[in-house]
């Protein structure tokens, strides 16, 4: 290889680099948007979730009430 084939490969290294970090530098804005979508939604479950035991807990509550007192007045009647 001479001076001039080294320096084109050199220049066409250069901008292949140069084109890579483009790129790496995009996918690493879009992996940052979406952490912090995904960061959103997740707390967005967690409160339907919590709701969701709330809920279920205060039906199973009810639930145990009110299957003992139908109870206790079938009994005593």
């Amino acid at each position: 290889m001479n001076k001039a084939e080294v320096d084109t490969y050199r220049t066409e290294m250069i901008d292949r680099l140069a084109r890579l970090e483009e790129k790496h530098d995009s996918h690493m804005d879009i992996t940052k948007e979406i952490r912090v979508d995904v960061k959103y939604q997740n707390g967005r479950v967690r409160r339907l979730e919590q709701k969701q035991s709330w809920i279920t807990g205060t039906l199973g509550a009810v639930t145990f009430v009110f299957s003992g007192l139908i109870a206790w007045i079938k009994g005593e009647i």
